[in-house]
């Protein structure tokens, strides 16, 4: 699966089933704004399912066929499940306009399938987040890169 970042628009492959959790679990706790939609690749039909609901929990599971299940925290019968998606776009690029995310699936056949999940930010009945859960994707990787990078002297290198 590739992810796709929108405010550099570079592609990378995810290393990790837990890189995607942590990634996803941004939700968790969070009302959401989701929509489904297919349209067929040779004709002008398109079917679209809308929602709005409470993330309770976020599985990311498979080895051979990944899938991604979004559960509800206030309907334990109401779950969204993404099998198998060829592609994930992050929408981070503008802190202010919140959060989103868009699987692509249905690679091989005849519909075009988008899943497509917006935090509409915390619910009140959600327990608060701290700081780090809050700050953005290139914020994390930017400071994970500055803590990793170690100031190396040669031998023989001078100061």
């Amino acid at each position: 699966m590739k992810i796709i970042y929108t405010k550099s628009q570079r592609e990378e492959a995810v290393a990790t089933l837990a890189t995607l959790r942590k990634i996803l679990g941004r939700f968790v706790r969070h009302r959401v704004f989701y929509e489904m939609s297919a349209r067929h690749r040779r004709s002008h039909e398109l079917y679209s399912a809308k929602n709005a609901f409470t993330v309770g929990a976020v599985e990311v599971t498979g080895v051979a066929e990944v899938v991604v299940t979004f559960f509800d925290a206030v309907n334990p019968s109401h779950s969204v499940e993404i099998v198998n998606p060829h592609a994930m776009r992050i929408y981070d690029d503008n802190p202010s306009k919140g959060f989103a995310v868009a699987f692509y699936a249905g690679d091989a056949t005849d519909f075009d399938i988008r899943y497509y999940i917006r935090d509409e930010g915390d619910d009140d009945r959600a327990p608060k987040r701290n700081a780090l859960e809050k700050i953005t994707l290139p914020q994390l990787f930017e400071y994970l890169q500055e803590i990793t990078q170690a100031d190396v002297i040669e031998v023989g290198e001078k100061r």
